[in-house]
């Protein structure tokens, strides 16, 4: 997830080249290498071959330059590197409008829908429609924003700031605070993390990401559209099928409001118990729950509170952590197991790149992005993943889902670069979840031998159910505002004035959270998340959290499964594997409904899938909920 990570366009951490340069490709005589013939313009065959010629060798070391120099940043993070990330982007920037010219000169109207769709991909500047300073000045602020967010340290000794905190006390996110807040049950400690995350990070970036906003509009609106919120839903709007920007997001409202009901049943179910275990947080029964009670820094996940909350303490408990630690589990060992899933099912393994140029342990003696992320390089089948790796079950979860982004990346890697991206950004995010959900049932955790007494009863069923629940229904939500707060932002229908404000209106209309501490617009609390603080588009999560269960149902059904859907593992079918290949190769070669039917024969997203999933805990939850007395919402 974002417990998954983001998408960017190992054997040890000791190997990973940390001495970073900017990686310069000759284009010296790019106008004239590529300039069209005129006689041929308007014939789809010699477009196609020009893109095939001209545009992708070029494009493939313009993205691989770019990628490299991200890369030697976010695994080193100097003033330095940074720098050359900027030269980077003026390269890209440089290339990407020239090649545009280019394409613009072809007649491409009577031509076929796949050369449309290139001329679009091409010819969209995105933020190189901005003159070359405010470029500059663009990635600055991104940069700049990403390195607090990256290099930020709280001190957790609430009586020290953290220029002077003691030794052993000055932590990073991860993994210290993530395991802290995950497992600390001191409310008092928890709400402390909780501020000084905030103070760290999101009130630090406040001014830049007000001008952020300024610069990603204006970018947008050379591109064609109205605001930077409808330049992103473009991803998504599919104009051979008349599928347009107003019909995604009736389509987002709709897939809320199927989930919707779950969710506040949860929210109600885990809102009692933490009543019972902090009396003292006078949490209301028919209120907001406080922020940080739920373990994880911004309730995407109420994992955390699961030890206590689980619904019958005496079944299996699901969380293998402890028994990956007395197996001596390594870090390897995760990502090994991760590639196995994957092979036993028919797809392609790990080239040698990935264990050669991997980061999956957070490097001693320099800072870096620690946010787990998929990376592809374009060139000779290099594809990476940079993550800060903890032995526990989570993270094993977590390496299922970038080594998703990883096997797309391979599946794909034949088609025109422009093509070489999921069928939508969601879909990329949903892939390895689609085979996590797999992975994470208690059948398959005790094929591995990490549980051991595994049964099929309906109570250790229901907590099966529960704890992803907690993980799936819970993030939908968060995921949901993260960019309905942005597109409000974009649009102006939120003032600079009332980020902080608005931001709590969301979360308390959508997920029912309140702040455990008073807020005030010298905050702005949406910056203490990576997506926010990195100009990364959000609302693929909630995509990707709905079509996995659509995606899942049907590798489920092609393995020949029967029963609940959520006691499906399709471990080691060829059937599911070949199923899913076929869409993944397609890359987005074509609009994405059709990828979604190649592999669930519907060409609509759809929460069904989920709500199958997990009926007999909607049912078992109502049911506890009525007996108990509890308010379904809040107020």
């Amino acid at each position: 997830m974002d417990n998954s990570g983001c998408i960017v366009i190992c054997l040890a951490a000791l190997m990973v080249v940390i001495n970073a340069a900017f990686h310069p490709v000759d284009l010296t005589n790019l106008q004239d290498d590529t300039e069209p013939d005129v006689n041929l313009t308007d014939s789809s065959s010699y477009i196609r071959s020009w893109v095939a010629r001209n545009y992708d060798p070029l494009a493939a070391k313009v993205s691989q330059a770019d990628a490299l120099t991200s890369w030697d940043y976010n695994t080193n993070i100097t003033d330095s590197n940074q720098a050359d990330t900027i030269v980077s982007a003026t390269q890209s920037a440089n290339f990407t409008k020239i090649l545009a010219a280019q394409m613009k000169k072809f007649q491409v109207n009577g031509t076929d829908a796949t050369i449309r769709r290139l001329y679009k991909k091409i010819t969209e500047l995105g933020m190189a429609a901005l003159p070359e300073n405010e470029l500059t000045q663009y990635n600055k602020l991104v940069a700049d924003m990403t390195s607090t967010y990256s290099v930020a340290k709280i001190c957790l000794d609430e009586s020290a700031a953290v220029g002077s905190c003691p030794s052993g006390n000055l932590v990073s996110l991860d993994p210290n605070i993530t395991v802290i807040l995950r497992d600390t049950r001191d409310p008092k400690q928890m709400k402390h993390i909780w501020k000084a995350w905030r103070d760290a990070t999101g009130a630090k970036m406040r001014s830049n990401f007000t001008d952020y906003v300024v610069l990603k509009n204006k970018a947008a609106k050379l591109n064609g559209y109205s605001d930077a919120g409808a330049a992103w839903r473009s991803n998504y709007v599919e104009p051979t099928l008349n599928y347009t920007d107003e019909n995604f997001l009736s389509d987002l409202d709709a897939l809320w409001n199927q989930i919707r009901p779950l969710y506040n049943e949860l929210h109600a179910y885990v809102r009692r118990r933490l009543i019972q275990r902090y009396p003292a947080e006078n949490i209301r029964p028919d209120g907001p729950i406080p922020a940080h009670l739920l373990g994880n820094m911004w309730a995407q996940s109420w994992g955390g509170v699961l030890n206590f909350t689980q619904l019958f303490p005496n079944k299996t408990k699901l969380d293998v952590t402890d028994e990956m630690k007395r197996q001596n589990y390594t870090i390897d060992r995760m990502f090994k197991l991760s590639e196995q899933f994957q092979t036993e099912i028919g797809l392609k393994p790990m080239p040698a790149s990935f264990w050669n140029h991997s980061m999956f342990e957070r490097p001693d003696g320099r800072e870096v992005v620690c946010h787990a992320s998929a990376w592809d390089f374009y060139l000779g089948g290099d594809v990476r993943i940079k993550m800060c790796t903890d032995i526990n079950m989570q993270d094993l979860i977590t390496i299922h889902h970038e080594m998703g982004h990883i096997q797309y990346y391979l599946q794909y890697e034949n088609q025109l670069l422009p093509f070489r991206e999921g069928a939508n950004s969601g879909f990329h995010e949903a892939v390895g979840d689609t085979l996590a959900l797999s992975v994470a049932t208690p059948r398959h955790l005790a094929w591995l031998g990490l549980v051991t007494n595994q049964t099929d009863d309906l109570q250790s069923d229901l907590n099966f159910m529960f704890s992803t629940a907690l993980e799936k229904i819970v993030f939908l939500p968060f995921a949901y505002i993260m960019d309905r707060y942005r597109y409000d932002v974009f649009s102006g229908a939120i003032r600079s004035s009332d980020l902080n404000d608005a931001w709590w209106n969301y979360v308390l209309k959508y997920q029912g959270l309140e702040p455990p501490v008073k807020r005030t617009e010298h905050d702005f609390d949406p910056g203490s998340k990576y997506h926010i603080s990195s100009d990364v588009e959000y609302m693929r999560y909630f995509i990707s959290f709905v079509i996995q269960f659509q995606f899942h149902k049907a590798l489920c059904n092609a393995s020949g499964h029967t029963g609940p859907l959520y006691q499906c593992d399709i471990n080691q079918s060829k059937a599911a594997g070949k199923l899913l290949s076929s869409m993944l190769s397609m890359g987005s070669s074509e609009p994405w409904p059709n990828a979604l039917e190649k592999v669930t024969g519907s060409r609509k997203m759809d929460a069904a899938p989920l709500l199958e999933f997990f009926e007999p805990l909607i049912k078992y939850l109502h049911e506890v909920n009525v007996k108990n007395g509890d308010v379904i919402g809040w107020k």
